[in-house]
Order: C-alpha cells, then structure tokens, then sequence
C-alpha cells in the first residue's frame, strides 16, 4: 500500500502540514464554521474559507476554535478540522495511501492532552502518528547541535533549551499573539470606552503594532462604546506599543529565568551562537531588536518563523536515529 509522510504542526491560530518530497501543502486557520444537523455539528467551512465569512450572517452555524493555547479543547472538531484538512492533500483514490504523520505539540502537553491529539490525529484518518514537542522540531530545522529556541505562536510561547537528546530545560507561557491582542483590546476600553472586536483587533495590529519608538502613525478603528453605541477614534502604534511592551518584558524574564537553569555546557553554546526565534509575532516591527537589547544576547529569527516547525519535524522523517535519542524510544 502506498504511503505518504506529513508533518504536523497543530498550532493554537494555524494547523501547517509538510509533505515529505513536495514541501508546503497547507497552512489553515484553525478555526471551522460549523452548523448542527440531527443533534450533530458538521463543518461548513474550515480554514481560510471560514475566516472569510466568519464575520458575515452566520444563520445557526458556529464559529469553533478547538485548539486553544496550544490544547485540544473540543475532541469532535479537531477530529473534523483535521479531517478536512487531509482530504485537501490525499490523493482521493480508490484504495488511500497509509498516513504517517509526525506531530509537532506545545511542550507543556500533559499525557491526558497528548492522548488527545493521538486519538484526534487517528480518527481524522492519520495511519502512524509520532508526537514531539515543538522545540525538538525547530531543532531539526537548524541542524545545529544545541541551542536555546523561542516560539512566539497565537496562544502560547514555547521557550526551550535543546539538545540532540532532547529538553534540556524549558517552559510554555501563555504570553503570544492572543495575549497581545487582549492587552490591546482591555487597554483601549480602559482608556477610550471603545470595545473592538478580535477580527478588527488582529488587522490593527498587524497595520499599525510596531516596537519602534519613531513609529508615529495613527489608524481609525470604530467598536461598541461603552453604552452600546458605535464609536470611532484614531489610535497610535505608541498607544499599542505601550499596551503590549508589559507582556514582552514579562516574556523577557522567562526567556532570562530558563537561561539561569540551562546546563553550563548548553550555555557555553548559547552565549556563543545566540537564540534562535520564531513565530509569527515577529512580523511586528521592531520586537526582535527589543527583545536582543533586552537580553543583551544576538537574536536570530529562523528563516522561515511561521513554517519552520513543521518543516523541521519532517526532516525526522530522514533521521529517526535523532529523534529515537531525543524522544529516548526506538522508532520504526
């Protein structure tokens, strides 16, 4: 039977899949508009086709995120979510390809979660599945030996000390996109009594967020004030900067907290190569330089922040000996 060799990174915001041999085939919102037939939802639309309606007239469909911090949070949409997104990718024959998948998942995923995502991938049509923790992932996209990784995602940041054998020392925070985006949000009805939607505030603050101080634009952004009616006002890349800079400067001192446990040798290596960054945060200008001065360390984002850790999960597919080292089991 033929089979096909994918790579899954099951983000909070986005579910990204790497095919071995063709590269990049899907990178999709994971979200899903859903309606309840019999008792039962089904998927409408999933990915980018449901964020493009998701703000029409929605009847009595439902808009599902069922991951949520870097946790499967609704077994049953997961399930489907994953569902839809394979038949994007597999051939539909007549007799289908053996799936097998290894499974990129936040590092802080109790047994209970990886179970989850196991059962979820199994059901969604996936043959084999092999679960890592994102930072070994990203290991394998650098080839290096050793260093010291940080994944700003939407809903968690993956901060991890890494070797060719694995974990060295780390920890997942709730301190990413998400976070930024409700610091933003909580900050402007605090201060202007406007409240603004998270679909208004996640195209603001790719617009106008910048961590550069000569960053003086405004934007017109409208919401619902406080007593319910509409409003508008200009807000400034300051105003936001200045709602978010607290989250950094807190993520700063984890990223400092896990240098301080880091083993001296792994140290050694990372004084002498820096730490590497990725995420799809860093396309807000000027929060890699930030956070460099902050830690007084080089700060170097991978090649591909958004893709790099399901691309790096694929290359286990060419070294299972890493990865028998790194997960301490023998793969077949």
């Amino acid at each position: 039977m033929a089979s096909i060799e994918i790579s899954v990174d099951l983000g909070s915001k986005f579910i990204t899949i790497y095919q071995k041999g063709i590269g990049l085939v899907l990178r999709e919102p994971a979200i899903a508009i859903a309606t309840k037939n019999r008792n039962k939802f089904e998927i409408r639309e999933a990915g980018y086709r449901a964020e493009s309606i998701m703000n029409g007239s929605l009847g009595g469909a439902k808009i599902i995120s069922p991951i949520k911090e870097g946790i499967i949070v609704d077994e049953e949409m997961a399930t489907m979510l994953l569902q839809n997104f394979l038949a994007r990718i597999i051939p539909q024959t007549l007799i289908k390809p053996r799936v097998k998948a290894i499974v990129s998942i936040c590092s802080s995923s109790l047994n209970s979660d990886r179970r989850v995502v196991e059962k979820c991938c199994l059901k969604a049509g996936m043959s084999e599945v092999t679960l890592v923790e994102s930072p070994l992932s990203l290991l394998a996209y650098t080839g290096s030996v050793g260093g010291l990784f940080v994944d700003i995602g939407g809903g968690k940041t993956e901060i991890a000390a890494v070797t060719n054998h694995g974990i060295a020392t780390g920890c997942s925070v709730n301190i990413a996109g998400d976070a930024f985006n409700n610091a933003i949000i909580d900050d402007f009805y605090q201060s202007y009594g406007i409240k603004i939607g998270d679909f208004t505030m996640e195209k603001l603050k790719k617009a106008a967020l910048s961590f550069y101080l000569n960053d003086e634009g405004s934007y017109a952004v409208s919401g619902g004030g406080k007593d319910g009616t509409p409003r508008s006002l200009f807000v400034t890349a300051e105003a936001m900067r200045n709602a978010v800079i607290p989250l950094v400067d807190d993520l700063i001192e984890v990223i400092m907290s896990v240098l301080h446990q880091t083993p001296p040798e792994l140290s050694a290596e990372i004084l002498r190569k820096g730490i590497f960054i990725s995420g799809g945060s860093l396309h807000i200008p000027g929060i890699v330089d930030y956070i460099e001065q902050a830690l007084e360390l080089p700060v170097t984002p991978l090649e591909d922040i958004e893709n790099a850790v399901a691309i790096g999960g694929a290359k286990f597919f060419d070294n299972k000996d890493l990865l028998s080292d790194m997960l301490g089991v023998k793969l077949a």
